[in-house]
């Protein structure tokens, strides 16, 4: 029995075929089957398969559409893992090697994909290349929430368990171009991790006749494929338009600054990274993280590091637990005291990971603490936000300390997080 099974559904684009089926017969993983589901074509499709004789499996079926074919092939496969190349796409000769040592070595993944390389109708990689990776969403793990913000890959850059299929249930025949889309989603929603692999290892083909390029019948299908996942997964799908709003609002005040300083930027009189709309003077922690006193942990606890969290990126200050962080601030004037918390995304999936205890104390007292279980709470997956109006000190100085506790009795993978902490003052503040 293969270990593999590429499935190529075709549709007259017999011009297309002998490319698709030497990419997956060329591969370095020799482990496989290449099974072609002839949708019903009226052109040259059959004789361009019966060119590889028994090298492949060739099925021919009254056409149901590319889902159905799809469909088809699942049926018919004999592999454990699955993997759906569109008859004009095509692979590097390593893609499924690379993706096979991944779900082997970790069972806990349900799929992997990679990046692409776009090529013109005739296989040439184009000028203007996209990417399926974006630095500000998370990749790997339950990507439920990147595949709602927009993150979207073509098929054939998956290779998925068959029993995961399985259990989901099979490609929907009536979201057409976006039957993928939504099986990923129902994936992900089920709880199944995925893993990138950041490395181009498919080719995508575009022309104008591709069904990618038909606007209408892309725009119905997402749709529909949108109100089928609100009604099976409408608590997803709320904190999908939670983010949305947040990113939305984000990038609004990020606008709003630019359009009020973009000469000043221009001009090198002001930096980007101090942020929008920020009253008055600013201490920054993450700045003078060096002058703070590490009154309980060890220097290995304590980093900075970037972070990219619910489409938020921004310099955050690393305190595994248990520790504590002492700052002196040198100024004695009320203000606010700006951060967020978050437990690193890369360790909401490892099996010894959990929850913490976030304290902040100013001036002698406890000013807040809060404890969040993002690897077994789900809503607790993001950015939780801090402003904390800060009395005047009379001592002509505030003392702030940061302060992380792990929740139960192992401290593993417990990767606290402040996001970019400071305290903002001005002389009319209140």
């Amino acid at each position: 029995m293969p270990k593999v099974s590429i499935i190529i559904p075709a549709y007259n684009q017999g011009r297309f075929l002998a490319v698709a089926i030497d990419s997956a017969l060329q591969q370095t993983y020799r482990d496989l089957e290449v099974i072609v589901v002839d949708d019903g074509s009226t052109d040259e499709t059959r004789d361009v398969a019966a060119r590889f004789g028994d090298r492949i499996t060739y099925i021919h079926q009254k056409n149901t559409g590319l889902p159905g074919a799809r469909n088809r092939g699942i049926r018919e496969a004999r592999g454990e893992y699955l993997c759906f190349l569109d008859s004009d796409d095509f692979y590097h000769p390593e893609k499924i090697q690379r993706q096979v040592e991944l779900l082997e070595a970790d069972p806990q993944i349900g799929f992997v994909y990679c990046d692409i390389i776009t090529t013109d109708e005739a296989g040439q990689a184009v000028a203007e290349q996209s990417s399926v990776n974006s630095p500000t969403r998370q990749m790997s793990g339950n990507i439920f929430q990147t595949l709602m913000m927009a993150g979207y890959f073509p098929p054939h850059t998956v290779m998925i368990r068959r029993k995961v299929v399985e259990a989901v249930g099979e490609f929907d025949p009536a979201l057409g171009g976006h039957a993928d889309y939504d099986l990923w989603l129902r994936v992900s929603a089920a709880g199944h991790a995925a893993c990138f692999i950041d490395e181009k290892l498919a080719y995508y083909r575009t022309y104008p006749t591709s069904m990618s390029k038909d606007g209408a019948h892309m725009a119905e299908t997402r749709l529909a494929t949108f109100k089928k996942i609100c009604q099976h997964h409408p608590e997803l799908v709320a904190r999908s338009i939670h983010n949305l709003q947040q990113s939305n609002q984000n990038l609004f005040l990020a606008n709003a600054w630019l359009n009020r300083n973009w000469e000043k930027v221009l001009n090198g009189g002001i930096s980007v990274s101090s942020g929008p709309d920020e009253p008055g003077e600013q201490f920054s922690f993450v700045k003078h993280v060096h002058q703070a006193s590490l009154s309980k942990g060890k220097k290995e606890q304590l980093a900075v590091w970037d972070v990219t969290l619910n489409e938020i990126s921004s310099r955050a200050i690393f305190l595994q637990p248990p520790a504590e962080l002492a700052f002196s601030v040198p100024v004695s004037e009320p203000g606010e005291l700006i951060t967020a918390i978050a437990v690193h995304p890369e360790a909401w999936n490892k099996p010894k990971a959990g929850g913490c205890e976030f304290y902040v104390r100013v001036d002698g007292r406890v000013a807040f603490v809060e404890a969040i279980d993002p690897i077994h709470i789900p809503r607790d997956r993001c950015w939780h936000e801090i402003r904390l109006c800060i009395p005047q000190s009379p001592s002509g100085q505030h003392q702030v300390t940061f302060e992380t506790r792990a929740l139960g009795n192992s401290v593993d993978f417990r990767w606290a997080l402040w996001r970019k902490p400071r305290f903002t003052w001005h002389s009319s503040y209140g």
